[in-house]
């Protein structure tokens, strides 16, 4: 007897086109479980910006592609019912093997220890890599589904393939659409993203066995058996390395996680009594959080953006002359409460705290609720979960002190309706006559693009300044902004630089934002075009925001390519006293006094030395190190300078600046060892630099394997399309060459 492969098969038997249109739909929902859940996978390692799932939709759009070719050649062999279900059987394989696949491919394209300042390529090249390697092949086995179930049926029922084929598509969009609000609202927030995978491949499993246990041959079942059973082992390995604690640190704790239809949660504690911090992180991408608690309420350490959001409260208060009966706050982006938890520990006790905060996720409110001490109900406060911010400011008609916005999307986006004219127009129509708006935003210093255009709009929907005050240690700047009152300047007595301190230890925040370049005043919109609901081009400045940072960081690197000229410390001893009255007035707070006191050095090594230092302890390290490298271009390097250059360019990330600086410093060590510094900081620096160049290392390897896989993909992508073409110019069939 032939093989039953090589005969010409007339019609199909033993299924009905009911079924074989219920397969379909369930070929449909996994598909869109597949796109949907696939950024949840890759979220740990890569986030879940924007780039990120254009990554991942484009990966899967040219899977169906190649799907639809090839299900299309597979359809005009003798039995496409057969291979239906074996493309079912392969994608229900992969589809329960992804969770266990996923920590190795995308660890492998974003290796645990690589920096933040070089995971921006990373997070592109890497998270397109990783989505081919991943989701192509499970995503042209779906693609090759429908042409092989239209060849089915129109077979089955012998009539037109335009009938078959739309009946088989509208299973397929049906089961779709099912698939995508099932992914979002129930399977992902029930069941956790390991285990919809799971029962995604459960599924197609099943529905392959049926198809292919239909077409009339059995001899392959145990090979089939025994796939299953290596992929479910795969998939449950998966599962239980996926929901562990991923890029743990030592000292941190797991204290609660889980999924939301918007993104997955993690709760996380590091330290011990009094210096406990705790953590919620979104996504986990690079140990991003967004929002911090510590066990007593009130100012964070030094580098929380939070702390400046009660800035208005101190400055109101000094205007009045003594502390407001009451503060009423309206809260865009709400997180789990930590500038409620600031406001709490900072206004003062005869100020009643009123709050409305409005959190898009409802998980965030819970997991709030249970681990940063935030209490959603009582008098004066209003917590809602699953409301959008703009559409919040438009339903409320009350009035409040102070407007705070702090949203984000995908860990690192500014939403752009939250950062138009019309959105800060919003927000001014809810504030009394003297109330404040403040903004959190993230941008590389006062002049960012994101920051400037985010002021100009804001400049434009208030009819006046925009105070932009850089946050320490950090990427984030805050910007202020009053409705029918002026905003105080850094150096005035409103600022809270003269006269009484800021109530709840605010006076501490203000000698680092008054130093150059910790401030700027935004009068007037900018040139460029505004923010607006109409225009928007806000993935623009964020783009370009990010380009400049890393032609800044290029440009240091590339100082490191000449060789630092290396001086003995000639200075006077005044100059030193001076330096060291500085410094004391420094490391005292006083970081105004200590840059007038600063003013008095007359030698240009030691002043840049000091000047570094000032810009550092006042939280700004690249415009530390920039300053000590114009001075070391023009006058030299004392072995101190050198050794808090590379200090400075290891904070900063440019790794490779480091190792030069370090290699002037070891030179002078033997050049001139009576002006070296204290052998064991050199060996310290050593050290750091050596784990830097580690880190560049394997980044630089994630990153040529990234491009690879996408050249690879590329060239087979190009193949396919030249196999269509030829297709397409070819006789489609016996009769169309007649």
């Amino acid at each position: 007897m032939g093989d039953p492969d090589s005969t010409d098969a007339g019609p199909l038997l033993a299924i009905r086109p009911g079924v074989l249109l219920t397969v379909v739909g369930l070929a449909g929902g996994a598909t869109m479980v597949v796109e949907l859940g696939a950024v949840r996978l890759l979220a740990p390692w890569f986030g879940a910006s924007s780039s990120v799932w254009t990554n991942v939709i484009g990966v899967v759009l040219a899977a169906l592609a190649v799907g639809y070719t090839v299900g299309a050649r597979l359809a005009t062999g003798p039995r496409p019912l057969r291979s239906f279900g074996r493309v079912l059987l392969l994608g229900g394989v992969l589809a329960v093997s992804l969770p266990g696949l996923t920590p190795v491919v995308a660890g492998s394209f974003m290796p645990d220890g690589v920096a933040l300042a070089g995971a921006s390529r990373l997070l592109v090249w890497g998270s397109l890599a990783a989505s081919l390697v991943l989701f192509l092949p499970i995503a042209a086995c779906l693609g090759c589904a429908c042409p092989l179930a239209v060849e089915s049926l129109q077979r089955e029922r012998g009539d037109a393939a335009g009938h078959a084929g739309g009946h088989v598509l509208a299973a397929s969009t049906l089961g779709s659409l099912a698939g995508t609000f099932g992914t979002t609202h129930v399977f992902v927030p029930v069941l956790g993203t390991t285990w919809t995978f799971l029962g995604a491949g459960v599924v197609l499993l099943a529905c392959g066995l049926l198809v292919h246990g239909r077409s009339g041959r059995g001899a392959s079942s145990g090979l089939l058996l025994l796939a299953v059973g290596l992929a479910f082992a795969g998939g449950w390995t998966g599962s239980v390395r996926s929901e562990g604690p991923r890029r743990a640190i030592p000292g941190e704790r797991l204290l609660a996680s889980a999924e939301s239809p918007y993104q997955s949660l993690r709760v996380v504690e590091r330290g011990e009594g009094p210096e406990r911090v705790r953590l919620l992180q979104v996504n986990e991408s690079l140990d991003s959080f967004q929002s911090v608690w510590t066990p007593a309420p009130g100012l964070l350490p030094p580098g929380y953006y939070y702390n400046h959001f009660a800035l208005p409260y101190g400055w109101t208060q000094r205007e009045q002359g003594s502390a407001p009966g009451s503060w009423d706050v309206f809260i865009v982006g709400l997180g789990a409460g930590s500038a409620i938890r600031v406001l709490e520990g900072v206004l003062d006790p005869m100020t009643r705290l009123g709050v409305t905060g409005v959190e898009l996720d409802p998980a965030v409110v819970r997991l709030a609720e249970a681990h940063f001490d935030l209490e959603c109900r009582g008098d004066r406060r209003t917590i809602v979960g699953g409301l959008d911010g703009r559409a919040a400011l438009a339903l409320d008609e009350r009035e409040y002190d102070q407007v705070i916005v702090d949203a984000y999307a995908n860990n690192m986006e500014v939403p752009p309706h939250l950062a138009s004219v019309e959105a800060f127009a919003a927000a001014r129509a809810r504030l009394r006559e003297g109330g404040w708006l403040t903004v959190n935003v993230g941008g590389f210093g006062v002049e960012d693009p994101v920051v400037s255009g985010v002021a100009g709009a804001i400049a434009e929907a208030f009819g006046g300044p925009v105070s932009v005050l850089r946050v320490p240690f950090s990427r984030n700047l805050s910007l202020h902004a009053r409705r029918g009152a002026a905003v105080p300047a850094p150096g005035t007595r409103a600022f809270g630089s003269l006269g009484a301190p800021l109530v709840g230890g605010l006076d501490r925040l203000l000698p680092a934002l008054q130093l150059a370049g910790a401030w700027r005043v935004v009068e007037a919109t900018p040139a460029g075009p505004l923010l607006t609901d109409q225009r928007s081009n806000m993935e623009a400045l964020q783009a370009r925001s990010i380009a400049i940072a890393e032609a800044r960081l290029l440009e240091l690197e590339a100082r490191g390519r000449r060789p630092a000229r290396t001086v003995a410390n000639a200075a006077s001893s005044e100059d030193q006293d001076r330096m060291d009255a500085s410094r004391a007035l420094a490391n005292r707070g006083d970081l105004v006094g200590a840059a007038d006191a600063a003013k008095a050095v007359r030698d240009p090594i030691l002043a840049a030395h000091l000047q570094a230092y000032l810009a550092w302890s006042g939280g700004d390290p690249q415009g530390a190190l920039l300053g000590a490298e114009e001075v070391i271009a023009d006058h030299g390097a004392t072995p101190s300078l050198l050794a808090l250059v590379v200090d400075l360019a290891l904070v900063v990330g440019a790794d490779r600046l480091a190792e030069a600086r370090l290699q002037d410093l070891e030179r002078a060590s033997v050049s001139a060892p009576g002006s070296t510094v204290d052998p064991a900081v050199l060996q310290r620096l050593a050290g750091e630099v050596d784990r830097a160049a580690a880190r560049r290392s394997v980044a630089s390897g994630a990153l040529v394997r990234a491009r690879a896989v996408v050249a690879a993909a590329a060239a087979l992508l190009g193949v396919a399309v030249f196999g269509v073409w030829r297709f397409l110019r070819a006789p489609l069939s016996p009769l169309a060459a007649s």
